[in-house]
């Protein structure tokens, strides 16, 4: 086979076994070659990814340097480079705010660890010719979810500090808010989970991986038009005796 006809694959995985495993797994297939495996970021002192977006077709990553190398090739397109978005993130997470993430920040590919190795040919073709591809599972994952509202990022706030076992007060401390503004943001995730408890709502929110593994917004919360101040307590009084009881 020419060498033009050939796939380049760049890989860019943090666990040198998993590297090792694909570079000799991908060498057997004559349409894909692995034409560089850095196991490490390339970065300047303020975290830009460096890399010769023109050396490779498409690349597989896990999940943080997928992202970082979608980032960099994407700021290559605003300066004149198209890249294709030719990123394909390999990786066991397929959390639901993960996937979402990925996919808005251009990755083209999303397989998880663990699969046929034919699938993981399949997709590095499929997304080399222009198209995206989502493993079974993951796919999946995002049509359910197409059919339920996502949680805003106060309702979030409020059911992480449940998850850390916060009861209404605590968490009207912690965020600034009044009681009854936790219990109406309560009702609110119990309704877009379909749950009629915290702990159903705590269950519900791991098995969809609703949780971000991203620094809880707690500064931007008090920074919110949210955050505690007397004329706010008083406004909320009403609302805090209007609110139903939740949990």
């Amino acid at each position: 086979m020419a060498d033009h006809d050939r796939i380049r694959i760049f890989l860019f995985q943090g666990d040198p076994v998993a590297q090792a495993g694909l570079v000799s797994t991908l060498a057997k297939y004559p349409d894909l070659e692995v034409v560089q495996s850095d196991a490490g970021f390339a970065c300047d002192l303020d975290g830009k990814l460096h890399l010769d977006l023109h050396c490779f077709d498409v690349a597989i990553a896990d999940y943080e340097r997928g992202i970082a190398l979608a980032q960099a090739a994407r700021g290559s397109t605003r300066s004149g480079f198209d890249p294709g978005g030719r990123v394909v993130i390999f990786a066991p997470n397929d959390r639901e705010w993960a996937v979402r993430r990925a996919l808005g920040e251009g990755v083209r590919g999303y397989i998880l660890v663990g699969c046929p190795l034919e699938e993981l040919v399949r997709c590095l073709r499929t997304v080399h010719s222009g198209l995206r591809y989502l493993s079974a599972q993951v796919a999946q994952k995002l049509a359910d979810s197409l059919s339920m509202d996502p949680l805003t990022c106060r309702e979030e706030q409020v059911l992480r500090l449940v998850v850390d076992g916060m009861n209404n007060k605590a968490i009207a401390r912690r965020l600034g808010i009044a009681v009854g503004t936790v219990k109406s943001h309560m009702k609110g995730v119990f309704d877009k989970l379909s749950v009629d408890s915290r702990t159903k709502a705590i269950n519900a929110a791991a098995q969809r991986g609703l949780l971000r593994e991203l620094p809880c917004a707690d500064n931007a919360a008090r920074m919110s038009s949210d955050s505690f101040s007397p004329a706010a307590h008083h406004a909320s009084a009403a609302h805090d005796a209007a609110a139903a009881t939740i949990g």
